[in-house]
């Protein structure tokens, strides 16, 4: 499922990443996709939800495009029928090594669980 996120922001211009491709500093806005912890369901190890955290980063020079990237990545991942916002957000703080702003979005895929 995971690529199948990546297809989607990627195919509505939202420069999507996996964990450590981005190299060098923010220049224009980018989401890292990340893989979280899995989670059982109650009285069950055969169901259970996947963490998944959109890390979002724009450039330290503009501020005020975080909310607006953060809502245009919100809409596309309300494409995506089998994830579900979790409601946790963090704050907007600095990410000094990209020189750029940054904040993340949880979500959860509910999933048969592996293994």
């Amino acid at each position: 499922m995971i690529q199948q996120i990546y297809t989607h922001l990627n195919s509505k211009g939202l420069s999507p990443y996996f964990p450590g491709q981005h190299k060098g500093e923010c220049t224009s806005p980018f989401v890292i996709i990340r893989e979280g912890t899995q989670i059982p369901s109650i009285n069950t190890n055969r169901t259970g939800q996947r963490v998944m955290d959109f890390i979002i980063f724009v450039p330290v020079n503009s501020y005020i495009a975080v909310k607006p990237y953060a809502e245009d990545v919100r809409t596309a991942l309300k494409d995506l029928k089998y994830l579900r916002k979790t409601g946790t957000e963090t704050t907007i703080i600095t990410d000094d090594e990209k020189k750029a702003y940054t904040t993340s979005i949880e979500y959860v895929i509910q999933k048969k669980l592996e293994g």
